[in-house]
């Protein structure tokens, strides 16, 4: 198995009126190895961080704080909850990855410059099987469920290991065969499932109050709701991996950046084909 994967931001350009800075994204996500893969899940996202800088550095307790609130602490920088700029998926669950194929994307965010975001982060996870181990349902595809009404009224909640009670989300989920028709008939089935939530906000929420940040989780269970997952060693002949990437600029970083790179041709003005 060799799934390149990673996430980078590339050199963004300032809008004409200076307002707002089109940040642009890259998700690598391609199959250079031997094996046919199947995809459970992926998940993209922008999130934008207010900060602020201090130079006496932050005390332990903020930084023990950030550490367990965003997985990283810088001394003299704190931050605050964050803001989602942008979210999507790369390439449709359930479809089938060859030797050679690739769902790598780009995309671009637009990041208002009056805001007071400080700092830019985009990360992405891909979920995957082997298909020389399984298989999806063919119904995995068609599966598409999601927790709100035609209003957008919320209407059931997901499994309390994946989200809070009046979280809304979507799942794709069904039938996983192993590659033995033999195990497959002697062997209760499992169900794989992905879930992609938009969690609501609360009291110490590490979101700003009036948004969100959505997340994805996927697993294998033994039931088709996705209550009684497996273990990790149950699941472990399924070959099902999951891989996270993440990285991230300063606001002041991309200014610099963008005062080096022309406007877009569509904000210049005039001719697009005048020379």
């Amino acid at each position: 198995m060799k799934v390149p994967f990673g996430v980078s931001l590339g050199d963004p350009t300032m809008s004409a009126d200076g307002a707002v800075l089109h940040v642009p994204a890259h998700i690598e996500f391609r199959n250079t190895g031997s094996v046919r893969i199947f995809v459970v899940g992926t998940m993209w996202k922008v999130n934008g961080y207010p900060t602020k800088f201090r130079t006496e550095g932050n005390t332990m307790g903020d930084l023990k704080t950030q550490l367990w609130e965003y997985g990283g602490t810088l001394r003299h920088v704190t931050y605050s909850r964050s803001h989602m700029l942008g979210t999507g998926n790369v390439g449709f669950p359930g479809d089938a990855l060859d030797p050679g194929d690739d769902f790598s994307t780009d995309v671009t965010v637009d990041l208002p410059l009056r805001s007071d975001v400080g700092r830019v982060e985009v990360s992405a996870g891909i979920s995957y099987i082997r298909a020389d181990r399984c298989k999806l349902g063919n119904s995995y595809k068609a599966s598409a469920e999601h927790s709100w009404d035609t209003e957008g009224k919320h209407t059931w909640d997901a499994p309390k290991w994946v989200a809070q009670p009046g979280d809304d989300f979507y799942r794709y989920h069904s039938r996983i065969y192993r590659s033995s028709e033999l195990l497959n008939l002697t062997h209760a089935g499992d169900f794989a499932t992905a879930w992609w939530v938009l969690p609501q906000w609360w009291e110490g929420a590490p979101f700003a109050k009036g948004e969100t940040d959505p997340y994805m989780t996927v697993s294998i269970s033994r039931d088709p709701e996705g209550e009684q997952f497996l273990s990790d060693a149950e699941q472990e002949p399924y070959g099902m991996k999951t891989m996270w990437a993440a990285t991230d600029r300063t606001i002041a970083q991309l200014l610099q950046a963008a005062k080096k790179a022309p406007a877009p041709a569509h904000e210049r003005g005039g001719n697009s084909q005048q020379k």
